[in-house]
């Protein structure tokens, strides 16, 4: 309305170059907007997103306590095939390092029959529902172009609640510790797109807690060992 009545006004020397640099610069900002959101779509300081991972995890048996300590049984270590969901923050602290927390839930399964070693005839097995808190910090040393790779160290507590349940009569439940802490590493890459960040990452936990038989009325126990895991996230 301002414009049109300058115009009718015979003010059009004074109004209409304002008006034609203002619809210039609305249409370069149009332009120039993804742009710089594409070539700086990394430089956000913070990120939420999900994150799905697939997990090997060792385990091993232990038997019988000497000492008030349970003992390892030889030759009774496998791996156990897992599935993790979680949360992700990732905080960015300057150029080449971020912090990333990822509290998620890990559940992984498998029976098994125990050799070269006498147990009850029962059905072993073992089982978990891992609640998970692993916070790393990531180094991404540079960029090229939409991809950053990065390596990453950390520490991880998780809380096994499948240790919250009675051993029965035949001893047929057994379990990992109720509480885990392990230390982190690995490798992985992200690529921005114009709105999300996706990623790949190979990551390899190390327990940190010895096996405890305490408060469990069969001798035999589960303990994790090194899990190794293949993990997607998306981010925005």
């Amino acid at each position: 309305m301002y414009i049109m009545k300058a115009f009718l006004r015979g003010k059009k020397r004074v109004v209409w170059p304002k008006g034609i640099l203002a619809l210039y610069i609305l249409q370069l900002s149009l332009f120039v907007a993804p742009v710089h959101s594409q070539e700086h779509a990394g430089g956000r300081t913070m990120r939420y997103g999900l994150h799905l991972g697939f997990s090997e995890n060792m385990v091993n048996l232990y038997g019988g306590t000497q000492g008030g300590e349970v003992q390892a049984l030889d030759n009774q270590s496998f791996y156990v095939p897992g599935f993790r969901i979680a949360v992700t923050g990732d905080l960015q602290m300057g150029r080449y390092f971020s912090l990333r927390v990822m509290p998620g839930v890990m559940l992984f399964g498998r029976s098994w029959e125990p050799e070269d070693v006498v147990l009850p005839a029962i059905d072993y097995k073992v089982e978990s529902v891992l609640g998970e808190l692993p916070i790393d910090v990531k180094f991404h040393p540079f960029r090229k172009g939409s991809w950053q790779p990065y390596f990453c160290i950390g520490l991880s507590y998780g809380f096994d609640f499948a240790s919250l349940r009675k051993d029965v009569a035949d001893g047929s439940i057994q379990r990992l510790n109720a509480h885990d802490l392990r230390y982190t590493c690995g490798l992985g890459l992200d690529c921005d797109t114009r709105y999300l960040r996706v990623g790949v990452d190979l990551k390899a936990s190390f327990g940190l807690i010895p096996p405890s038989g305490s408060g469990h009325t069969n001798p035999v126990y589960f303990h994790g060992g090194p899990t190794f895991s293949l993990g997607f996230n998306i981010e925005a």
